[in-house]
């Protein structure tokens, strides 16, 4: 998820970052102090290595093949205190430049897993850690920072909980304009038998880079929060939720860009941003002895405020799951379309000023085959209508080998 940073113009304003910034350090030494007095428990450690090769075939882009690696290190806990446990997650992208933020017209990267962590830091690599507590069987919490892309790569359907998923930003992890690719906050989330809450509160800024924790919740805060319903329809489980993000930061208003450069009001901003989003997976085909084979629908729509949002809606739809040819179980599949429609204000705004922009769409499909238990091979293919009006269709192929240990 390619997140703008979102400029403030008063954020003296904001009086509850002094006590945000008390709770933050309150619960770093108790972490602290708790995690020098941990029981002996279990460590795991586990790796993913990645190697990509993505070429444009049609449109204005870089044809030539761009190759790319990734590594992502995880370790986590055992129960470290009661209900206590750690996780943390190091990840390292290097390699040939990536299409998207304005090269060949596309807007969102092609390949986000190559894309990110570079694009939004000023480094190759970053680390998230989370401290999470189960205070029972139904109520958990979590506080540190937060990957979301991996959070989005968990989603059993979507993103195949890591075995294969999606490339392209805006079908792997569309983004919202208030969940950055990284979040340094505090989850909590309650389970019941039929719906899942979740509640995340978190600073409005990409947690990447020095300058982002030395200005921690200067900009604001962001409230997030989420309902999902669990349901079966004829044994094949479903899950249908209601997402609903406000951020307390402060955007431009693309109103009063069209105003003259002489007048008061001339790049005001707006405080507040908002969007509301409807998400469902459903299984159309699922193995009950073996949670997690099976194939199925999948959506979401969005509906942003379009002023200061970067976005008036967001449209995902497509299918994806465990592939259903006998004997490649463990292989998977899917096949999808993503459009953003961006706020008609803020095209309004950049064509006044010379600029032009339209809605981008996309279309991918790809398989990734399991050669072993260790190691996976994949194939995919997208078409772009760039976000950039003047650039012809971007047509694009890929290849990408990885390795589990």
């Amino acid at each position: 998820m390619i997140e703008q940073q979102i400029l403030v113009s008063d954020v003296s304003a904001f009086r509850p970052r002094v006590f945000l910034k008390l709770l933050v350090l309150i619960v770093m030494i108790i972490s602290l102090t708790t995690l020098s007095h941990a029981k002996d428990t279990t460590w795991q450690t586990s790796a993913r290595l990645t190697s990509f090769a993505d070429s444009a075939i049609a449109g204005d882009g870089d044809n030539s093949m761009q190759f790319s690696g990734r590594l992502d290190a995880f370790v986590s806990s055992g129960e470290l205190w009661e209900g206590g446990s750690l996780n943390a997650h190091l990840e390292y992208v290097d390699g040939d430049e990536f299409t998207g933020i304005g090269t060949g017209g596309v807007l969102l990267p092609t390949n986000i897993y190559s894309a990110v962590p570079r694009a939004t830091g000023n480094s190759n690599a970053t680390f998230s850690m989370t401290l999470h507590q189960q205070f029972n069987s139904s109520a958990r919490g979590a506080f540190g920072k937060f990957n979301v892309i991996e959070l989005a790569r968990n989603t059993p359907l979507v993103g195949g909980k890591g075995k294969g998923g999606f490339q392209y930003t805006g079908i792997a992890a569309p983004p919202s304009f208030v969940f950055p690719p990284y979040v340094f906050g505090a989850q909590f989330a309650y389970s019941t038998e039929s719906v899942d809450y979740s509640l995340m509160i978190y600073d409005p800024n990409n947690a990447q880079g020095s300058d982002f924790w030395s200005n921690l919740f200067d900009d604001g805060i962001v409230v997030n929060g989420t309902a999902t319903y669990k349901t079966a329809i004829g044994g094949r489980p479903g899950f249908y939720g209601l997402n609903v993000i406000h951020s307390t930061a402060s955007g431009t208003d693309y109103d009063s860009v069209l105003q003259s450069p002489n007048a008061d009001s001339f790049t005001n901003q707006i405080k507040g941003i908002s969007i509301v989003t409807l998400k469902a997976q459903q299984y159309l085909s699922y193995d009950p002895d073996n949670p997690g084979k099976g194939w199925g629908v999948f959506g979401q729509i969005g509906f942003a405020d379009g002023n200061p949002s970067q976005l008036d809606n967001v449209f995902v739809v497509g299918l994806a799951g465990t592939s259903p040819i006998t004997g490649r179980g463990d292989d998977r599949w899917g096949i999808a379309g993503s459009r953003f429609n961006w706020s008609d204000k803020m095209i309004e705004a950049l064509e006044a000023d010379g600029n032009g922009l339209r809605d981008e769409w996309a279309l991918e499909a790809f398989y990734e085959a399991a050669i072993n238990d260790t190691l996976r091979v994949g194939v995919n293919i997208m078409q772009i209508r760039p976000g950039l009006p003047q650039f012809d269709d971007h047509i694009q192929i890929g290849v990408r080998l990885r390795g589990s240990f």
